[in-house]
């Protein structure tokens, strides 16, 4: 099968979205182009909608196929690259594959004052703004569900092996941990996330955000 794989993605210290796909499309192990679409420079989305229908980053294209949205791109990943020929993404087992993708969902389509009190972006920045109350509520509902998705689990990611919930979850991840989020009554929880960014395409994703200007607004 054909790899004509292309990416697009925003910046690696602004867009969190483009983290998850790009993560997603490494784990897979097959060749794709990366391209960088500054989201500083396309403030009307002109750029991103010539390549995206719905006019937001990652997208995937592969050959005349169209993916905007991380957790699509995830399953459409699984469905034309999957295992064994390719590391899965998603737990063979039908119980973990189900919990799996309810966790990814709920980070897809939750956690907005978590977003919005620890924004990606600040993340790199030098001195941040302490978190607010509501955000640091949620940052203690994600650890929750970390901590009981890990137990019994043979670790050290959610699900056992690295997978897609733990790209989805990984720009989390940095946010809790730039914002020292406290994790002493979630201790595997706390282990998970040093586990997370000690993965090797997450710490490299890391070190070329870190490589890029601070960007305190965008």
């Amino acid at each position: 099968m054909a790899t004509d794989l292309i990416l697009y993605v925003g910046e690696k210290n602004i867009s969190s979205w483009s983290m998850r796909g790009w993560l997603a499309v490494t784990h897979k192990g097959v060749p794709f182009e990366e391209r960088t679409i500054p989201l500083k420079e396309d403030k009307d989305r002109s750029r991103r909608r010539k390549v995206s229908p719905t006019g937001r980053l990652p997208v995937l294209h592969h050959g005349s196929i169209v993916v905007p949205d991380s957790l699509a791109i995830v399953e459409y990943l699984e469905e034309t690259f999957p295992a064994p020929a390719h590391p899965a993404l998603w737990p063979a087992d039908r119980g973990a594959r189900a919990h799996a993708r309810w966790l990814a969902a709920a980070m897809h389509s939750g956690f907005m004052k978590l977003r919005e009190g620890m924004s990606f972006n600040t993340c790199f920045l030098p001195k941040r703004k302490p978190a607010g109350a509501e955000a640091l509520a949620e940052a203690a509902e994600m650890l929750a569900l970390f901590e009981d998705a890990l137990r019994g689990g043979t670790g050290p990611f959610l699900f056992g092996s690295y997978g897609g919930v733990d790209a989805i979850y990984a720009p989390a991840i940095v946010r809790l941990v730039a914002y020292e989020v406290p994790t002493a009554s979630t201790p595997k929880a706390a282990a998970y996330l040093r586990a997370v960014l000690a993965h090797e395409p997450v710490s490299r994703w890391l070190d070329a955000a870190r490589a890029l200007p601070p960007a305190e607004t965008y």
